[in-house]
């Protein structure tokens, strides 16, 4: 039975960042641990899939974007560095830090494309 106060949202299950905010709150859903390599192989199987195109809505950046945002504002020295290697460098291989950490970076990655 649901609890009225439930946090529940109907997402369009095509749409990345929905389902990646629904993976903020609730990894253990979609995912097969609050880590990220478990997000980052979710995300890379997730791309894959034909319906790409439709997977923004309107305005919405590009995942790539994202990933070039992060590479930019990190600056390894190293444009081969994957967004794997950096988080965990970035959190001395903690993957639930990097996890945060991924979330952390796409929060302000959203709020800075308004």
């Amino acid at each position: 039975m649901l609890n009225e106060n439930s946090d529940i949202k109907v997402i369009e299950a095509c749409k990345i960042y929905e389902l990646l905010d629904l993976i903020k709150r609730r990894p253990d859903l979609l995912l097969t641990s609050k880590s990220i390599s478990s997000l980052l192989n979710y995300i890379n199987g997730y791309l894959a899939i034909p319906y790409r195109n439709n997977m923004y809505h309107q305005g919405e950046q590009d995942i790539e974007q994202f990933w070039n945002w992060i590479h930019n504002k990190v600056k390894t020295g190293s444009e081969r560095c994957t967004i794997y290697s950096i988080l965990l460098i970035e959190c001395n291989g903690d993957e639930e830090k990097a996890f945060d950490k991924f979330f952390d970076y796409l929060d302000e990655f959203k709020r800075k494309q308004v």
